[in-house]
């Protein structure tokens, strides 16, 4: 590579860090719903890299244990935990409390709420779904704005017919993981609320 081409990386290089519009450390903590594509998308929004820390299949006191063994600190921190353990919902909040301590500024924390898939006890009206929805109830509560009800906002935004109240079909791969079009949806409303919190721009 020449002197010209080297300087010409380097004037790529200054520009994209000039277009960077979030200056914060991002991290984002879950389950195989953090550990899909939705991370990707929201680095491409806030134009600046994103941690990924995602553990497919694990419950939220793993997911706490995980993150103590190296918490991401002085910067913001997304929690997305409990989908795999959301019918023990007290666990579930006492594990984001502990997750929440141990980042220890509020300030920079986003709680996302629990989503129900197309699975039996998880539909409106049974078992499960009340303790989803009840769950995020309860955290909208304590964590105001810091607290993103997910699954509310997907259904509200994607719409059409939908009587059992689930993740809308067109927006899954599956009975719950989202598709490209469902992550791109969840980062640009993680997105959305970093920035009515300040913390994008």
């Amino acid at each position: 590579m020449n002197r010209r081409d080297t300087a010409r990386g380097l004037l790529r290089v200054m520009r994209t860090a000039q277009r960077t519009r979030t200056p914060f450390k991002v991290t984002c903590l879950g389950d195989s719903l953090t550990s899909g594509v939705y991370p990707h998308f929201l680095s491409y929004f806030l134009g600046t890299e994103v941690n990924r820390l995602g553990f497919g299949g694990k419950t939220s006191d793993h997911i706490l244990e995980r993150y103590c063994e190296s918490p991401a600190k002085g910067g913001i921190l997304l929690a997305w935990a409990g989908n795999n353990n959301f019918d023990d919902p007290e666990r579930v909040e006492a594990d984001v409390d502990a997750i929440a301590a141990l980042h220890g500024d509020s300030a920079k924390l986003l709680v996302i709420g629990l989503v129900n898939g197309d699975y039996p006890g998880r539909r409106f009206g049974e078992a499960g779904y009340q303790k989803i929805v009840d769950y995020n109830a309860r955290q909208a509560g304590r964590f105001d704005d810091h607290f993103l009800d997910i699954r509310a906002e997907l259904i509200a935004r994607v719409g059409g017919l939908n009587p059992h109240d689930i993740l809308p079909k067109n927006i899954r791969k599956d009975k719950i993981h989202f598709n490209y079009r469902g992550n791109w949806l969840v980062a640009r409303i993680v997105y959305s609320r970093l920035r009515l919190l300040g913390l994008a721009t």
